[in-house]
Formats: structure tokens, C-alpha cells, sequence
């Protein structure tokens, strides 16, 4: 069941394929969830920390569900190459909702548009693709600067480390 959809929300139902790309340089960059089902694309524009938030609960939830079954492979993600330049839906993600229907096995997304008049998206995902979209959520964030190993903070130009009492990290 969809965390948080209104009426005029879009259930895109089940994915047949999903990824996650960083656009830019490190330090620059702007992420975004692919998903498509049949003909459809969806874009959803989100922050980094949301992304390494999503690749958290994934497996946890995947480490709560399989206590007592190993999981499968994973499939590779290949959406980003292949990606269309004008998906059918983009949405900049103001909030992002993650559950698991233990009837279906999926899990479900639903990410709520930053724009209040805009409508919202779900869709429903398989175990080992939300897997997999996971490793791979790890991956992209950390191809982005390094983090400072005082603060967690980025590292870049004049870094200023409040665990080293506010003095320059560079």
C-alpha cells in the first residue's frame, strides 16, 4: 500500500527496471531515481543524503525479510545507459517513502513532488532489484569527494571541521 498518495497521484504499479546516476562533477553533482514500466520513464530528481538514506532502509528491510533465506543474485542495473532525454515523468523529490508489501514481496516507493500542486509517483519494486539499486546507490555516492573522517562532512576547499574545533581540514 502507498505510504503517502493522494488522489491525484501517479501508480506507475510494478517496475520492470530501475537505476540511480550522478550528473556533474564531484562536489556539483545532482542524482536522480530511473524507473520505467512499459513505456513509461520517470525521473526523480533527489538529494544525495535521500539516495544513501534509501540505500540504508533497503537493506534493512532486505536484512529483516531474509533472516532465514539467502538472497539471489543481483541483477545489473543498465537503465542509465539507455535512458530516454525526455522521460515521460520528471519530479523533483521533496519526500521519499520506502515500504515493503510482505503479500507481494516488493517493496514500494512513493516520492512526494517538492512542488505542492504537483502530483506524486508510485510504483512497486522487486527484492533483488531494490538490492540492487542499493549496492549501487553506495557506488555512485561515494565516486563524489571523499568525506572528512573527523565530521563526515564533504571534503573540498577549505573544509572547516566543527570536530577539530572549527579549524581548516584540507
Amino acid at each position: 500500500m502507498p505510504l503517502s498518495m493522494s488522489a491525484s497521484d501517479r501508480d506507475l504499479g510494478s517496475v520492470d527496471d530501475i537505476d540511480v546516476e550522478a550528473i556533474g562533477e564531484p562536489g556539483h553533482r545532482t542524482f536522480r531515481l530511473l524507473l520505467e514500466t512499459g513505456t513509461i520513464t520517470a525521473a526523480l530528481w533527489i538529494e544525495k543524503e535521500q539516495l544513501e538514506h534509501l540505500a540504508t532502509i533497503i537493506e534493512q528491510q532486505v536484512a529483516r525479510v531474509n533472516r532465514d533465506r539467502p538472497s539471489g543474485p543481483h541483477p545489473s542495473l543498465t537503465l542509465a545507459t539507455r535512458f530516454p532525454s525526455s522521460p515521460s515523468i520528471e519530479l523533483k523529490v521533496g519526500r521519499l517513502g520506502v515500504g515493503f508489501d510482505i503479500e507481494l514481496r516488493k517493496f514500494v516507493l512513493t516520492a512526494d513532488s517538492i512542488e505542492p500542486d504537483e502530483p506524486g509517483l508510485s510504483c512497486t519494486a522487486t527484492q533483488l532489484q531494490a538490492e540492487a539499486l542499493s549496492t549501487k546507490i553506495v557506488s555512485v555516492a561515494a565516486a563524489g569527494r571523499p568525506r572528512c573522517p573527523l565530521c563526515g562532512a564533504p571534503m573540498g576547499a577549505n573544509h572547516v571541521c566543527p570536530a577539530s574545533n572549527g579549524h581548516v581540514h584540507v
